[in-house]
């Protein structure tokens, strides 16, 4: 199994929003539906000749509840309903404004444009540039297209004990090198596909969060989680615990990861990503060694 494959889910917050807009649009047009001349008796307008005609209106902005509800399922692969939602919440303050000017529309009629369409730009604006970022990423993200790094180390434990090491509530800190600034804020005592974990530091002078989602889990001897946002444009990390014949493990990590900024971070920085790969790798494989060995001494 590829991982560069892996589909990632929309954020929840695009859930949300697009269930609200949802919501909000079946209810406005059910409520126009049937009281045609509601809007028009609070804002002072004369009713229109033909209620059908706003009754049209109505099932229209009904119809588009029904698309983001639709859309609220997977952002990333119905962005055209957002697209064609925006355009129209961009077109109808334009034609209000142009009503206003001519002294069709009283401003009062304006508070429709305001949570019918301006509350929804810039969380539709959101979700379009999440689902563009996300298309660019994946045309990019082919196989054999990212870089790897692998390192390992022999560890005189059996497998299960080493892949239970990293099970260990203390593991992901005693993992963080000493000069690293970063900190784990949420981590869910498990290695579980799904589980998240969360870290929070600093790389120089800008604050960095990095959360992480483990994807694939076979103890003792494999674990792998996948970089939601941080600091990585891709980042892919296999744990692997080989037994090695002897009754002792290979602990080999394996890491699919693309720099941020594209070729220019891919240039510009793959030496020094690799050097910082190695120095904390080694790091990790030093502290696991000494403490999984050191727990096999202890036991009688």
């Amino acid at each position: 199994m590829n991982s560069v494959s892996k589909p990632q889910a929309p954020p929840a917050w695009t859930v949300w929003w697009l269930l609200a807009a949802g919501v909000y649009n079946l209810a406005w047009g059910t409520a126009t539906i049937f009281f045609p001349h509601l809007l028009f008796d609070w804002t002072g307008i004369t009713r229109c000749n033909y209620p059908e005609i706003w009754q049209g209106v109505g099932m229209i902005v009904g119809v588009y509840g029904v698309g983001y509800l639709i859309a609220a399922s997977d952002s990333r692969r119905h962005w055209p309903i957002v697209l064609v939602g925006l355009l129209g919440k961009t077109f109808g303050p334009i034609g209000f404004a142009d009503a206003l000017v001519r002294g069709v529309f009283p401003p009062l009629f304006g508070l429709t444009i305001l949570t019918n369409d301006l509350i929804w730009w810039v969380p539709f604006v959101m979700i379009l540039v999440d689902a563009a970022q996300h298309r660019t990423l994946a045309s990019r993200i082919q196989p054999g297209s990212c870089l790897t790094y692998v390192r390992e180390c022999r560890i005189a434990a059996a497998p299960a004990d080493v892949f239970r090491f990293h099970e260990s509530p203390q593991a992901l800190t005693a993992l963080i090198p000493p000069w690293e600034s970063m900190a784990v804020v949420e981590s869910p005592g498990s290695l579980a596909p799904g589980s998240k974990v969360v870290l929070r530091g600093r790389v120089g002078p800008l604050a960095v969060e990095w959360v992480a989602i483990h994807t694939e889990y076979a103890p003792p001897h494999l674990f792998a989680d996948r970089q939601e946002s941080g600091p990585f444009a891709y980042w892919y990390h296999r744990h692997r615990f080989l037994d090695d014949g002897q009754g002792c493990t290979i602990l080999r990590d394996e890491v699919e990861y693309l720099p941020p900024l594209g070729m220019i971070g891919r240039t510009l920085g793959g030496g020094f990503l690799r050097r910082k790969l190695d120095r904390m790798f080694a790091y990790r494989h030093e502290i696991t060694r000494k403490r999984v060995e050191a727990e096999g001494k202890s036991q009688p």
